[in-house]
């Protein structure tokens, strides 16, 4: 068989290098874009909820919605069901650019994907996904306290 390790690797490093080019004009990287999307998508998410969206360490969400706020996409407000937690909601300018992040990622996967039958697509995601949220729940096992 071959490394799938080596080519989901691949693969997630081309596309990040490939996103970061295609949101740079808009001031915005690969690792911050899917903020900006859920939450448009969600808006009022919780910091927290993020952990359960994107499985990665709650230093990080909070680096990145702070990032996010001071470049004027996100704004933090006061959870009105627990003052010492924040809920998440898009700008004007998250909601302009909103549906351009839309298009170069489906762009993206088209380009990516060419050749592929939908059947073939639908059991790819299917299988990256089981493999994803099995890579999770081993690495949790692993450092159940620090899931980067």
């Amino acid at each position: 068989m071959d490394d799938c390790i080596k080519w989901m690797s691949i693969g997630a490093r081309h596309t990040a290098m490939h996103m970061d080019r295609a949101l740079a004009p808009y001031g915005l990287n690969a690792s911050q874009y899917m903020y900006v999307v859920e939450v448009c998508e969600h808006p009022g998410l919780t910091q927290d909820r993020f952990l359960q969206i994107f499985y990665i360490h709650p230093s990080n969400v909070t680096r990145a919605i702070v990032a996010l706020e001071k470049l004027g996409f996100l704004e933090r407000r006061s959870n009105p069901k627990d003052r010492r937690t924040f809920c998440v909601y898009p700008t004007r300018k998250a909601l302009d650019i909103y549906p351009e992040i839309l298009r170069l990622r489906q762009q993206w996967q088209e380009q990516i994907l060419t050749g592929l039958a939908p059947g073939t697509r639908a059991e790819l995601q299917a299988a990256l996904k089981q493999a994803a949220l099995c890579a999770v729940a081993r690495n949790e096992e692993e450092v159940p306290d620090h899931a980067d």
